[in-house]
């Protein structure tokens, strides 16, 4: 919010014509009304600085992260400019990425780290478990369009969902209710010491597709890439601007 002053400045046509504009000389009271203005105007900003801080209000496009299981969740995300950030949600928890008024978000994901810690200490950019959980995908503001994803090209381990702010973009969305019972060879079936499974996609972790092993998987969860190549019926446009939930336990 700017908040412009207005000063009354009295000079008689003689005064004007007489001395260019670029010299003339203003009335001290237009200088201090200037002065009180721009200080109102900073202090205005400021406020609302302050306020959009402590209310958690967003400067543009935001993600929210959103923790519905009954239990725990470190929660992680990365792109290709920064480093992974990790966030431990208890259950019902919630954490909210500002995009900025850019909304720009390049080659990000987010997914439930199955160890509880995103990312190897000293090793910019390493994940310990990223390979070992499904995923969601976003290219955000690409020529004024975002591109969106759910992915279990390398495993599975918790459901999630994606769901736009807008009415007119798809929401997206995978659960395996039973992934013992899913998770049948030519897959493999991780258990890990947290004590959370991860059921490996052998075929998409190779690179292979489709087989009677990702036709599988695209069958228990439509929306999401069971391939790398499975583009067709895996992404999903939405215009810049949009907000965006990731849910872990729909």
């Amino acid at each position: 919010m700017l908040v412009t002053g207005h000063a009354s400045v009295e000079a008689s046509p003689i005064e004007l014509s007489a001395r260019p504009s670029c010299l003339r000389r203003e009335p001290l009271s237009f200088y201090r009304h200037s002065s009180e203005a721009m200080a109102t105007s900073r202090l205005s900003l400021g406020l609302f600085l302050l306020y959009s801080i402590s209310t958690g209000i967003a400067t543009g496009c935001v993600v929210k992260i959103r923790n519905r299981c009954p239990f725990s969740v470190t929660a992680c995300s990365q792109t290709q400019q920064q480093d992974i950030v990790q966030y431990d949600l208890r259950a019902g928890a919630s954490q909210t990425v500002d995009l900025g008024a850019t909304c720009i978000w390049t080659a990000a994901v987010v997914y439930a780290s199955v160890t509880g810690k995103c990312a190897v200490t000293g090793i910019p950019n390493a994940a310990t478990d990223r390979n070992l959980a499904n995923l969601a995908e976003f290219t955000i503001g690409s020529n004024g369009l975002d591109f969106y994803d759910l992915s279990n090209v390398n495993a599975y381990t918790i459901g999630m969902t994606i769901s736009p702010s807008s009415e007119s973009c798809k929401s997206v969305g995978c659960t395996i209710d039973d992934i013992s019972s899913f998770c049948q060879p030519n897959n493999v079936l991780l258990t890990h010491l947290s004590g959370s499974q991860s059921c490996i996609n052998t075929d998409g972790t190779a690179g292979i597709g489709p087989t009677d092993s990702t036709k599988l998987w695209k069958s228990a969860c439509y929306d999401a890439y069971s391939y790398n190549f499975d583009d067709a019926t895996s992404t999903f446009v939405c215009p810049t601007g949009t907000d965006y939930e990731v849910a872990f336990c729909p």
